[in-house]
């Protein structure tokens, strides 16, 4: 009998060479060790520079690139219809990997999330979630909205200075938690509760660690002993806590417009599992994703001080007062959007691509066949980077998203931006998120000046990707504007 290790050293071989020679992915262009063996990748997951790696091998290979054995990664526009939109080969696009997210949301091992639900759940969930999120219920929504962005005003009118690594965090969880429950965390009044607000970059960066390292069998068996025993009480107490501010809620009835309103004032209301996870699932998304969004168009913008100079003048010539400032009135700032789509592209807040997993029967991606049962995606910051997208993909400019046929940027690949994602599974809370950032910049900007509180020069150039950014502290100056000064400043004299 050959002893063990032999054993193993004969099967990693027929492996390894079974995924280079043999493997339904041989032919996909990659790096010849990234075929044989999955640990390259999870090497440079492990380290932060997962999605760096990934845009150097679409520099160097092309817009298809074999990153892993079983994987492979797309920067080409029409990647995204085909892994997520409706297919003949995947009505509800292609199936989530959920091995992926098995260690975010995924715990409850239930069919009450939209996180987790099945295809045909999760249309009935989304379509409830979409009351919440539809333009009647913004409009209802809006006192509040503004009332908490108006707090944040007033707060940084004192201070001058601050970190907007924090504050706008402190400000988006402040709102969610009112629009939820009911009332405010006051993150940017107390310390009480800003831990666990802080420690969220921390869960989903451990989250997708921990995911990553399942793919490998070793830590694989271990997890699966250790992991709920390290996570389990913890876990458990997030979802006590989470009940009980539901229950707190719907004590007061339901006729506060908010979010649980819209999600129980219906014939068909969520049941009580799915309304705890609902509460759940939307303060985990927004409460990262959207100020990542917030805070990456601050750093460009303050580096950038053309396009920020161009929307000051914008803002500030179109609202002589801030309560002009409102969700109907904001909605036609052309600068505006032009600065935030350029922005979803130079600071992808997901930087990684959502992997989908290639039906049995195989599909074609983007012109190419994949085999069935393959692990495909688009990674977002190979994409929006590529100069076989966009024109000067490394600057931040603005003016490619305003439309005019002739200029330098008419051959820009932009139907390749998808920041919210793309089919029946992208972000179903898109039009809150580009609300609440719309409102918030608007108010910033007719209140303060703004400018970097010393060197930022490298700040994005330094940040690890784990599933969203690893943010370093981003500080800066705001110089109060009064009414006179601002609408001077932005009409010509």
């Amino acid at each position: 009998m050959l002893p063990l290790e032999t054993v193993e050293q004969q099967y990693n071989a027929i492996t390894i060479t079974y995924n280079i020679f043999y493997h339904p992915l041989r032919d996909y262009p990659g790096p010849r060790f990234a075929a044989a063996t999955r640990l390259p990748l999870t090497w440079f997951v492990l380290r932060g520079w997962g999605p760096h790696w990934t845009s150097a091998l679409h520099d160097k290979y092309g817009p298809v690139v074999r990153v892993a054995p079983n994987e492979l990664s797309y920067i080409d526009k029409r990647a995204w219809r085909d892994i997520y939109s409706s297919t003949p080969c995947a009505k509800y696009g292609m199936k989530r990997w959920d091995d992926f997210v098995a260690y975010f949301f995924d715990q409850q091992s239930s069919n009450d999330s939209i996180v987790s639900a099945d295809e045909e759940e999760h249309r009935r969930l989304r379509k409830i979630f979409s009351l919440g999120f539809s333009k009647t219920a913004l409009v209802a929504q809006e006192p509040l909205i503004i009332n908490h962005i108006d707090h944040l005003i007033e707060k940084l009118r004192v201070d001058q200075k601050a970190n907007m690594v924090e504050v706008y965090p402190f400000t988006v969880f402040n709102i969610m938690h009112d629009l939820l429950f009911g009332e405010s965390l006051n993150l940017l009044d107390s310390e009480e509760n800003t831990g666990w607000v802080k420690s969220m970059p921390g869960y989903m960066a451990a989250a997708l660690v921990l995911g990553c390292l399942a793919q490998l069998p070793v830590f694989n068996f271990f997890l699966g002993i250790f992991m709920p025993l390290l996570t389990g009480k913890p876990y458990k107490r997030v979802l006590q806590s989470n009940s009980d501010r539901v229950t707190k809620r719907l004590s007061c009835g339901v006729e506060r417009p908010d979010l649980i309103h819209f999600l129980v004032d219906r014939k068909t209301p969520l049941s009580r599992p799915e309304l705890d996870n609902a509460a759940l699932v939307m303060t985990f998304a927004a409460g990262d994703t959207l100020p990542s969004m917030l805070i990456g168009l601050t750093y460009l913008l303050l580096r950038n001080r053309t396009a920020l100079h161009s929307l000051v003048e914008e803002i500030r010539s179109t609202f002589h007062m801030d309560s002009e400032i409102t969700i109907n009135s904001i909605s036609n700032l052309k600068w505006l959007e032009a600065c935030l789509n350029e922005s979803f592209r130079a600071y992808p807040v997901t930087p990684i691509g959502f992997p989908r997993i290639v039906p049995d029967g195989g599909a074609f991606i983007a012109g190419g066949w994949v085999a069935g049962g393959a692990i495909v995606y688009v990674t977002p910051l190979a994409a929006y980077s590529s100069s076989s997208n966009f024109i000067h993909a490394q600057s931040y400019l603005p003016e490619r998203w305003l439309p005019d046929p002739d200029s330098l940027f008419s051959g820009d690949e932009k139907a390749v931006l998808q920041p919210f994602s793309q089919g029946p599974r992208d972000c179903v809370g898109k039009s809150m998120a580009l609300l609440m950032i719309r409102l918030i910049v608007c108010k910033l900007l007719w209140n303060f000046d703004m400018e970097f509180d010393g060197d930022h020069s490298d700040w994005f150039l330094n940040q690890k990707a784990y599933g969203t950014w690893k943010k370093l502290p981003l500080m800066v100056k705001l110089r109060p504007v009064t009414l006179g000064v601002a609408v001077a400043a932005a009409r010509p004299c």
